[in-house]
């Protein structure tokens, strides 16, 4: 993963003043779980997407992302920076099938970790959203188990989190996997 261009980013959508966190593989990265992300996914509330956009333009290249099935995400864009693939999810949201939508709730509870990268501070979602996230994405890159091993390890830092998507309109077994990981010491 390309520090600079993860930092130079961060500074400007911390100048923004709006809503935003690293997600994905980057995070996982942070934790020790993954090395190597191919690229840095972004999670955005949706209505500040314009003056990202803005911002993105001056240090990378847009790139038209298309939003495919199950995603409902409301904005799905993406650049080019320094050869790194920077994507950004506005108000991300996932179709379960059956009227079930799962919503990857970006707020201040979710944005409790951080890293700091030349003094800048870098947002970071939790590894407690992504072990759900990854769980109605059906696991495709094999990161649950890797969650888990870490949330057993270390212990849940966030309880809230997983507790909050208990209350989402998701599949039982799903539920069943969150309640099943809140056990854990």
């Amino acid at each position: 993963m390309n520090q600079y261009v993860l930092r130079k980013i961060a500074e400007g959508l911390n100048k923004l003043n709006c809503t935003w966190a690293i997600g994905g593989s980057v995070v996982l990265n942070h934790y020790g779980l993954v090395e190597n992300p191919n690229d840095i996914d972004i999670l955005i509330d949706a209505n500040h997407k314009d003056e990202i956009k803005k911002f993105m333009d001056t240090i990378g290249t847009y790139i038209e992302l298309p939003s495919k099935e199950p995603f409902k995400t409301k904005e799905f864009f993406g650049y080019i920076v320094e050869d790194t693939m920077v994507e950004f999810l506005g108000d991300f949201k996932i179709d379960l099938g059956e009227g079930k939508i799962y919503e990857f709730v970006l707020d201040d509870d979710a944005i409790k970790d951080c890293m700091i990268i030349d003094n800048i501070k870098v947002n970071l979602t939790t590894l407690e959203d992504w072990y759900v996230a990854y769980s109605v994405m059906k696991d495709p890159k094999k990161r649950i188990p890797l969650l888990k091993e870490y949330l057993k390890k270390s212990g849940i830092k966030y309880r809230n989190l997983l507790e909050r998507n208990l209350n989402q309109n998701l599949p039982d077994n799903i539920k069943l996997d969150i309640e099943n990981i809140l056990l854990l010491k």
